[in-house]
């Protein structure tokens, strides 16, 4: 008789350990995926947000606002193909009253690194191409290709030398215009 009740009191306490066991695992699992769906649902609420921004930005972005965004680009590249690349001494002044505007200041230090023109040459240009790389013109950043032939007139000799340019332009957006930030000479068929 003693080993049947020691038997059931084993019995008992056997199933109170593991009904208690499962209980325990079960709040375990419970408070694992409590915490699983909370950060679930803080990383849903995250990319609605990201969604409400980017629909704000799309709404924002209509075909007259990204054209405008175009054509002040395209103006832009054009009025630096013009100031620097079109040297004279009647001009400089004028030309280096500009670059900022249309420049970054390492650039313009660059091209207008002195308070008058000491050169004896005179540069135009002519037969402008301008293609931008981004078809996405709703960000800060784009790419531009420009082609133009580039005369340069020796003041002293009266020699004229014609020669092909292509360029690779950097060009940022700030505060409402473009900057141009950095350019390269590229050789036709060269760029990747």
């Amino acid at each position: 008789m003693k080993r049947r009740v020691l038997f059931g009191v084993f019995v008992a306490l056997l199933i109170i350990l593991t009904s208690m066991n499962i209980y325990a695992a079960q709040t375990i699992a419970n408070d694992d995926l409590q915490k699983e769906v909370q950060q679930l649902e803080e990383k849903n609420e995250t990319i609605m947000e990201e969604k409400k921004e980017l629909k704000k930005t799309l709404q924002k972005q209509k075909p007259a606002d990204i054209q405008a965004r175009y054509n002040a680009l395209v103006k832009q590249v054009s009025t630096f193909i013009e100031v620097v690349f079109q040297q004279d001494k009647e001009t400089y002044q004028e030309r280096k009253k500009e670059a900022p505007k249309m420049m970054s200041n390492d650039l313009a230090a660059t091209f207008f690194p002195t308070e008058t023109y000491k050169g004896d040459r005179k540069t135009e240009v002519e037969e402008v191409e301008i293609y931008i790389k981004t078809g996405n013109l709703t960000n800060n950043q784009a790419s531009v290709f420009v082609r133009f032939k580039h005369t340069l007139l020796s003041l002293q000799s009266d020699q004229k030398q014609v020669s092909p340019v292509f360029l690779h332009i950097k060009v940022h957006r700030e505060e409402g215009h473009w900057k141009i930030t950095d350019f390269q000479h590229v050789e036709e068929g060269g760029y990747s």
